[in-house]
């Protein structure tokens, strides 16, 4: 049993900072929705801010992945307030 623990925590800490691009487009969607629907593209905004940040700055890399988790989140943000 504590290895199949050990084995879904080694996941999720392999895909830590995709799980925090799917966390922050899904917060800034759902808020944003909260206090004027149109904002509900705040989360994919960011998302697309934050990796061109990345990759303009050395010390971050551009990553698909993060776009992706960040897209994800941005869409399940759309099917919770539906």
């Amino acid at each position: 049993m504590m290895e199949r623990i050990d084995k879904v925590m080694e996941l999720l800490y392999l895909y830590k900072e995709e799980q925090l691009h799917f966390f922050w487009s899904f917060t800034l969607s759902i808020l944003g929705h909260w206090v004027w629907p149109p904002l509900i593209f705040t989360g994919l905004v960011a998302t697309g801010l934050k990796e061109l940040w990345d990759y303009s700055n050395f010390k971050h890399l551009f990553s698909w992945k993060d776009i992706v988790f960040g897209s994800i989140g941005w869409i399940t943000a759309i099917l919770v307030v539906i």
